[in-house]
């Protein structure tokens, strides 16, 4: 990496620090900036769900996630959902000091629950504003409740769209920006983009999408000029919409990933598309300028995350860190196993953890990324973790731990 460009993603950096700062929270999928990293967190290196060393709690829950856990204040929510097929859909608070449930609140499906055996109707990641918890689910209903478990509105997607689901599950997970809840729902049969008034549930816009099979979460990035916007991509293109009037603000037409999902820094744009693009977002209204490319870091199942020597993400069992469109370093992670969950970063510590609930543990550098440690907690594990109050917070298929 060339000294201007190490300077510049420093001071890159610097931001998502400031932005830390702000707020110690893990309000939805990978984060409230749409990096998966925490650059002030401490969680411990080194940790045993056989020995209960550095386990703060574990919490059984009824049913199968492979959602992540979200965390707001002093509060942990996540979703799950149980009975036959998966019908009746959970989110629950639990309290961060603790693990104790504090509320739980079910709701029976109303579209299509039907998945693969590996993941479950509560398939998406919860998000929120701060003051609600919007759950969404693989079934397309979408549930507000307040933070002490009052429902504030409740859609039901499929009255709109009843062909909308596929047989293997549906995974995109939401997010809340500029007072809007949005939603992306692609299949073959029926595919939109849509969001939702936070506070009301009235629908505020839908945007058609391509018929295709397509798991990836819509994304929030923030343009130099100040401004959100949302990312939507798929197997045919890029397109940047409007949060607030969900109008098509640019597109590029490149294929992407169905699977993986973009992330974000202030004023980048970090796309997996037939490998890694990286775009600069001069303005919300601007088609965005391609800054390098790599074809060394193609995710397939989880997303990728930026650290400050570098884009990391996984090539299977194979972490791989890319910059300026050059290799920087790559390593194995051994009898790994098949990963779902995005690797997160603490400071310059990764963790990765692996569907049969091995976490590796990975110390980033400029030169190289050191594995040095490899640990069981002994449960399934296809949810990304959350990373706050110097801990991790992992969603097990029917449990939640807190490593600190």
């Amino acid at each position: 990496m060339t000294g201007k460009r190490f300077l510049l993603t420093m001071l890159v950096w610097q931001l998502i620090v400031r932005a830390d700062l702000q707020a110690d929270d893990w309000r939805g999928f990978l984060g409230n900036q749409g990096n998966p990293a925490a650059s002030q967190q401490t969680p411990p290196e080194k940790f045993s769900g056989k020995s209960n060393e550095h386990i703060a709690w574990r919490t059984s829950l009824v049913g199968r996630s492979v959602s992540g856990p979200i965390v707001v204040g002093d509060r942990v929510f996540t979703t799950s959902s149980s009975g036959m097929e998966g019908r009746w859909m959970h989110l629950f608070a639990l309290e961060a000091e603790t693990g104790e449930v504090i509320w739980q609140r079910s709701t029976k499906a109303t579209g299509r629950p039907y998945c693969h055996p590996t993941s479950a109707n509560a398939a998406p990641t919860p998000c929120s504003d701060g003051q609600r918890v919007f759950a969404f689910f693989s079934s397309n209903d979408l549930i507000c409740y307040d933070l002490d478990g009052n429902i504030q509105w409740y859609r039901s997607l499929v009255a709109d769209h009843p062909l909308a689901g596929n047989d293997v599950g549906m995974s995109s997970s939401p997010l809340v920006v500029d007072g809007a809840v949005v939603v992306s729902v692609e299949c073959q049969t029926d595919a939109f983009t849509a969001a939702y008034d936070a506070i009301t549930g009235e629908r505020l816009w839908e945007y058609v999408r391509p018929r295709k099979a397509n798991w990836a979460s819509p994304r929030t990035a923030k343009c130099s000029d100040g401004r959100n916007i949302v990312i939507v991509h798929g197997l045919d293109n890029c397109v940047a919409l409007d949060p607030k009037s969900g109008s098509e603000l640019w597109r590029l037409d490149v294929p992407c990933s169905s699977v993986a999902s973009a992330t974000s820094t202030a004023g980048n744009l970090y796309l997996p598309a037939r490998g890694l693009k990286v775009f600069q977002l001069a303005s919300a209204n601007t088609v965005p300028t391609l800054n390098w490319e790599t074809a060394r870091l193609n995710p397939s199942s989880s997303s990728l995350v930026v650290t400050p020597f570098g884009v990391v993400g996984l090539n299977r069992s194979v972490l791989v860190c890319c910059a300026d469109g050059e290799l920087k370093w790559q390593a194995r992670l051994p009898d790994a196993g098949q990963f779902w969950a995005t690797p997160v970063v603490a400071g310059n510590t990764l963790y990765a953890f692996a569907m049969n609930g091995k976490c590796f543990v990975v110390k980033l550098s400029e030169e190289a990324g050191e594995l040095i440690g490899e640990y069981e907690l002994g449960d399934e594990v296809l949810g990304t973790p959350a990373v706050a109050d110097n801990a991790l917070y992992v969603r097990a298929t029917n449990s939640l731990w807190k490593i600190q």
